[in-house]
């Protein structure tokens, strides 16, 4: 069986229409497939589900669900909401009106979306003149904010599953901006982690990251998924599709990556609040 809960549209940053992604993903033999378009936000952005097209993608989701469910495979509605302090929340009762599956919980601004947009997962380029206007040379600053919004966002609470937990290291493949592997990154780390334990929250495993070539492993790391096993979190996987051929290809490597760090399980949302396990060995990958 397989099964993802993040997957992108041409709603918002996708380059495919959420009818082809469907269609991609039955015939790659998927049983449960979320939509989870980058919801609208209080300010621009080229790759958020614009408030005007919020009730088109609803209503597209929602009939892509009737045609599947007796073809064999469950579409669920969800979005990926962002975590930025006192500007946008997960738990925006903005969003309350859509009656969403499910929500993903993700940071990406490290910095005020309104005095420039500076995250985690942008190009090089720009990253790095946004680490220079926003860290200076103390680079330890890019992880201690990333990990003090994911803390927060944790704490407060208002969706099901964590989008790419260590994001924050996408531009940091060859380690030019902080050890990833130092104590005091991974204090910080921890904290989150533990904290989204005590929570009983669900993380992904994300994938997106070896689909477009940003970054030799999965999120998260081995380290951070070896902690996620001892402290008992539930994971699931999270393809981050943003097109079709991000569909079905990379699924061992989660599965890869959840084995080497412990677990024997995944869970998947089978409707809405109800998450059930489902053994990696039987899961329709080439582990």
């Amino acid at each position: 069986m397989r099964f993802s809960f993040h997957t992108h549209s041409t709603f918002c940053d996708g380059k495919a229409p959420a009818e082809l992604m469907a269609e991609t993903a039955m015939a790659q033999g998927y049983s449960f497939l979320g939509f989870s378009s980058h919801a609208p936000v209080p300010f621009q952005t080229r790759w958020n589900l614009p408030w005007e097209k919020a009730a088109s993608y609803v209503e597209t989701i929602r009939s892509l669900a009737v045609q599947y469910e007796p073809r064999g495979m469950r579409i669920l509605l969800g979005m990926e909401t962002d975590y930025a302090p006192g500007i946008t929340m997960p738990d925006n009762p903005a969003y309350k009106p859509f009656n969403l599956d499910y929500r993903i919980g993700s940071v990406h601004y490290i910095a005020p979306p309104m005095e420039g947009a500076f995250t985690v997962d942008e190009p090089q380029e720009s990253f790095a003149r946004n680490v220079a206007r926003w860290c200076g040379t103390d680079h330890a600053q890019i992880w201690k904010r990333y990990w003090r919004y994911m803390c927060e966002m944790i704490e407060r609470g208002g969706f099901d599953i964590i989008g790419h937990f260590d994001l924050v290291k996408k531009n940091n493949a060859d380690g030019r901006w902080f050890d990833p592997e130092d104590q005091h990154y991974l204090a910080a780390a921890f904290e989150a982690v533990d904290l989204a334990a005590d929570k009983g929250l669900v993380a992904e495993i994300n994938t997106g990251s070896i689909a477009r070539g940003t970054h030799h492993e999965v999120y998260p790391s081995a380290a951070l998924l070896k902690r996620m096993r001892e402290r008992g979190m539930r994971l699931t996987i999270g393809d981050d599709a943003h097109a079709p051929s991000h569909l079905g290809h990379f699924q061992h490597a989660a599965a890869k990556a959840a084995l080497q760090a412990g677990f024997r399980s995944l869970w998947y949302l089978e409707k809405p609040g109800c998450w059930k396990e489902y053994a990696i060995g039987d899961m329709k990958t080439d582990v």
